[in-house]
């Protein structure tokens, strides 16, 4: 049983005293604990040999094997393993390494479950929302100040230097609005952790392709904005 699940009855158990409970509407022991944390699915893991696993669930059969853990000695390649391994066994067994496992794992919670489709669709409406506001900013800049890009434009600027102007302004609301939020977001990430017992970290992969997808939200709202710009007529705005 791991740690931290409940630290009123857990936390005080000890070795010459076991903690009896039920699983499955059967009586065990708990005779030790281990530190595995929890997952987005479970609260807790329970480790136990194979014929208790069978006890508990009698509907299983011993044969019926859904995981199986191979060892390999230090220097083999992993990836060399994993193939010969693949080549010996039939089509229904899959044969991955740790790495392959955990990214399975990763497509399937991103891609096949509730959670996964409430953070994208949370990612996805925060990249909407921000560039609804940014445009809002950025048009109301344009209007405000249309007299002072006229008369860029009547004295002889391109279309390209008064459109760089309101980009350098987009770029510049990137990077104040993306601090203060991947602060917020460290914040976050830590206090869910500590919460949770959940490995959630802020990676820098995944910063860099905020901080990206940021600027590329704040680059098509300023084209958006140009819009009326690229339209001025100086003898209109005079």
């Amino acid at each position: 049983m791991p740690r931290g699940l409940n630290s009123g009855r857990w936390g005080s158990w000890r070795p010459d005293a076991p903690v009896s409970t039920e699983i499955n509407d059967r009586a065990v022991s708990v005779v030790g604990l281990v530190e595995i944390g929890p997952s987005f699915g479970i609260d807790g893991t329970v480790l136990t040999s194979v014929d208790n696993w069978l006890r508990l669930f009698p509907d299983r059969s011993r044969n019926q094997i859904q995981l199986g853990l191979v060892t390999l000695k230090p220097g083999v390649d992993a990836n060399a393993a994993r193939d010969r391994l693949r080549s010996y066994l039939p089509a229904d067994v899959l044969v991955m390494t740790k790495a392959d496992f955990a990214a399975r794992e990763k497509a399937y919670w991103n891609g096949a479950t509730p959670i996964g489709y409430v953070f994208a669709f949370g990612a996805i409406m925060g990249l909407v929302v921000g560039a609804i506001i940014v445009y809002q900013i950025l048009f109301a800049d344009v209007s405000e100040h249309l007299r002072e890009y006229a008369t860029l434009r009547a004295i002889g600027y391109r279309n390209r230097f008064v459109s760089g102007i309101v980009l350098q302004q987009a770029a510049i609301l990137a990077v104040l609005g993306y601090l203060p939020g991947m602060a917020a977001a460290w914040f976050l990430y830590r206090s869910a952790a500590h919460a949770t017992r959940l490995p959630l970290h802020l990676t820098t992969d995944r910063a860099l392709t905020v901080f990206v997808l940021t600027l590329v939200m704040c680059a098509l709202s300023g084209f958006l904005a140009l819009r009326k710009v690229r339209r001025l007529d100086p003898a209109e705005v005079f």
